[in-house]
């Protein structure tokens, strides 16, 4: 197996002041930069798990409640304040600016479509037919919205969605597929609760229902997304519970990447993975969401996530990071 380990303010955020406050955006874009630099997709981790460890240190003293989730609704002002004191969101933000400007500028001639970790288990897949976006979930996300065909929305949960993305893509003509409705999203076209297939662009999607990993929401509906073209055949299961027979539909399908997350029922991934859905790249996401509070509330850390990986069943395994991209 091959482990690819791929100031003052008066809204309640706290701010304390690190000794070295005007070092931080250096040392971040060294540390991204570097890391960035090598690939997910090879089996030499030694310089990423450096970087993993000095991303983690920064991610363990970045609160989940008085920081991270007031800070991905505050103005631009008090983020850019906030990157300075937690460096962890200033890796969030570069991440966020390197998948950008990659649509901007469009895929190089003959280069083969990517696959880029934006943050937690949101994706977004650069082909040259098209570009299209998976469970994004970040503060800045309806910035990608002229660059992406559609974007779909495994379920209704806030670390999946951005729904100022949804309301822009669809005031845009663009199709947001999910099986909830979010307000002043027009998209009863591609709105179900039920197993159904789409035709958007050069891309066929078939999408069909499982349900959440945790015990405590196990009725709660999780739509996979297959998604076909662009020379890319791409799997993403959000939070689903891999309970095989709801994966049958997948049987003997290829798959160039599976997208799941690191399950709260240890391994139980593979119960889909080499049974039922056998990809040619495995993808654990799901990693260090700083919008959950600790290890106990599903904030997986990279040690746990390395040693996870090591674990499924598949050949080749990927743990990216946000601004990764994955490409074959």
């Amino acid at each position: 197996m091959t482990i690819s380990a791929c100031g003052g303010n008066d809204d309640g955020l706290s701010q304390p002041a690190p000794e070295e406050p005007d070092n931080h955006p250096s040392q971040v874009e060294t540390v991204m930069n570097e890391l960035w630099e090598t690939s997910c997709l090879l089996s030499d981790k030694s310089v990423r798990i450096a970087n993993y460890n000095t991303i983690q240190s920064w991610a363990d003293v970045c609160p989940f409640d008085n920081v991270f989730l007031k800070y991905i609704k505050t103005d631009n002002v008090t983020a850019v304040a906030l990157e300075k004191s937690y460096p962890a969101l200033k890796c969030y933000d570069m991440a966020f600016d390197k998948v950008l400007n990659a649509l901007k500028t469009g895929l190089p001639a003959g280069a083969s479509p990517r696959v880029w970790a934006l943050y937690n288990m949101g994706i977004v897949v650069q082909t040259h037919k098209g570009n299209y976006a998976v469970d994004v979930y970040h503060r800045r996300g309806a910035e990608l919205a002229p660059y992406i065909d559609f974007y779909a929305i495994t379920h209704i949960h806030a670390d999946h969605k951005w729904e100022p993305l949804a309301v822009i893509m669809s005031e845009l003509g663009k199709p947001v597929l999910t099986n909830f409705t979010i307000n002043g999203v027009n998209n009863s076209q591609y709105l179900s609760t039920v197993e159904k297939d789409y035709t958007i662009g050069e891309f066929k999607i078939h999408s069909f229902i499982t349900h959440h990993n945790s015990s405590d929401l196990a009725t709660l509906a999780i739509t996979a997304f297959y998604v076909d073209g662009g020379g890319l055949k791409l799997l993403h299961s959000g939070d689903s519970n891999f309970i095989a027979e709801e994966f049958e539909t997948m049987r003997d399908k290829e798959v160039d990447y599976y997208v799941f997350r690191y399950a709260v029922n240890s391994l139980t991934e593979n119960n889909v993975l080499g049974k039922i859905v056998n990809p040619k790249v495995a993808v654990l996401s799901h990693i260090l969401e700083l919008g959950h509070k600790d290890i106990a509330n599903s904030r997986w850390s990279f040690e746990l996530g390395l040693d996870r990986a090591g674990r499924l069943n598949c050949r080749t395994v990927a743990m990216p990071f946000w601004g990764d991209y994955m490409s074959m």
